[in-house]
């Protein structure tokens, strides 16, 4: 599993950006669908494999999911936890068997995805890759409960007291056990329509997650929900959070006039800890412990904030260009950024003639710059991350790289995974998630 952002979206379509990954709900009767697993199934209890640094080049098997532009897992083990409009289904990597299914109680939103009869032709194959990049759909977050590993989903729909609510939906992780369901029905949704409403939980640290709420390019608000209970603490419509660092958060508002502000809250109530105001030409991102930064109406450049204080950690001076993507994997110690020729254009985040390309390793425990590879020495577009490894597509195929010192690890042909673990590798594929096993 891995975190990418990208430094070069505008704030002015922050939300609409924030919202391709975020959740959508469908009709549902609130049942649970759960299939034993049969004993030379089950898991190991044993850590998980190291990341792999191979995958087969032919898929084992297709997650359906309909069309997506990136995986709506989170991968647990041999467990894939697959969010859809209505609700999650955990999926067994080694046999491609659904486990367990969770719905909410109350009716989603909108309609499941429902695959077209027949082989698409090529227009329709184009339409079904249009709409995969419309839809709303989250990656359920891996979260402790109560000194389980657990996950976390959102999904919006029908209220009791009011037409909109988001019903919060928390599994064991390992066994696909329902913990809960909690229905949440916030003012923020109080007089919105349905359409293209997203809800996807962002962080959770110490039994508290925050949930973003948000609609194409329009903050809603942010919703901090405490695991343990369950229950709803706190609600902000003025704050939409993008980024979290163990109990504190980061996020950005809308200035009244214009522009916008960035500014830091507390995860256990939602209080502002610090602010700083931007025109609203800038890019947001959330990367590891930082809020990456950039104004490009003022000369500062790119910068990385740190979460909790809203303290200047890096900038140009450190290697940060304009248009690098941040990289955390999951269960590692480093965050990456590297540049991309995809953020080339008049985005307004092109400093004409400011050095494109490279990457630069940070530790996230204190900021240290790791390493740092100029453009010609650094090949491919990174794909995935996971632990401190690197997963990068070449014209080659596959380079893995040390997410520490930025050495290449190995080399093979065949896929770049969007998602890994030690167990496979996941690319979205056609109508739904392809998944390689790990080639050791």
């Amino acid at each position: 599993m891995s975190t990418r952002t990208n430094m070069s979206s505008r704030a002015l379509a922050v939300a609409a950006l924030l919202a391709l990954a975020a959740a959508c709900g469908g009709d549902g009767d609130g049942d649970e669908r759960r299939t034993s697993r049969q004993p030379s199934e089950a898991p190991a209890a044993s850590e998980e494999p190291p990341a792999a640094t191979a995958f087969a080049t032919d898929a084992a098997f297709s997650i359906e999911t309909g069309p997506v532009r990136h995986p709506p897992v989170a991968l647990h083990r041999q467990n894939a936890w697959v969010a859809d409009e209505t609700g999650l289904t955990m999926v067994d990597l080694a046999t491609g068997k659904d486990v367990t299914r969770l719905k909410p109680e109350r009716r989603p939103l909108h309609e499941a995805w429902q695959d077209p009869l027949g082989r698409p032709d090529e227009d329709e194959a184009a339409e079904l890759e249009q709409q995969g990049a419309q839809r709303r759909l989250p990656r359920p977050l891996l979260a402790r409960i109560g000194g389980t590993q657990a996950v976390v989903a959102a999904v919006p729909v029908r209220g009791q007291r009011q037409d909109l609510a988001v019903e919060i939906l928390a599994a064991n992780a390992e066994t696909g056990e329902r913990l809960w369901r909690l229905l949440v029905e916030p003012e923020v949704l109080a007089d919105e329509s349905a359409a293209k409403l997203s809800a996807p939980v962002l962080h959770a640290h110490d039994g508290k997650a925050v949930v973003q709420v948000a609609k194409d390019d329009r903050i809603l608000g942010s919703l901090g929900v405490d695991l343990d209970e369950p229950k709803l603490v706190w609600e902000r419509e003025d704050f939409l959070a993008m980024a979290g660092s163990g109990d504190e958060l980061a996020g950005m508002s809308f200035r009244d006039g214009g522009g916008i502000r960035v500014l830091g809250a507390m995860l256990a109530d939602g209080e502002p800890t610090w602010s700083e105001d931007s025109s609203k030409y800038a890019s947001i991102a959330p990367c590891g412990p930082w809020l990456a930064f950039e104004d490009f109406e003022d000369e500062k450049g790119p910068r990385l904030v740190e979460v909790g204080s809203g303290e200047v950690t890096h900038t140009r001076d450190d290697g940060l260009v304009s248009g690098m993507s941040c990289w955390e994997g999951e269960g590692g110690t480093t965050v990456v950024l590297a540049a991309s020729d995809e953020s080339d254009g008049d985005d307004g985040s092109d400093k004409g003639g400011e050095e494109r390309g490279g990457a630069i390793g940070l530790d996230t425990a204190g900021g240290k710059v790791l390493w740092q590879l100029p453009s010609e020495e650094w090949e491919g577009e990174v794909s995935a991350s996971y632990e401190d490894r690197l997963y990068l597509k070449t014209g080659e195929g596959l380079a893995v790289r040390d997410a520490r010192t930025g050495e290449v690890l190995g080399k093979a042909p065949g896929i770049a995974p969007q998602q890994v673990n030690g167990y496979a590798g996941l690319v979205a594929a056609g109508n739904g998630v392809d998944v390689h096993p790990a080639d050791r």
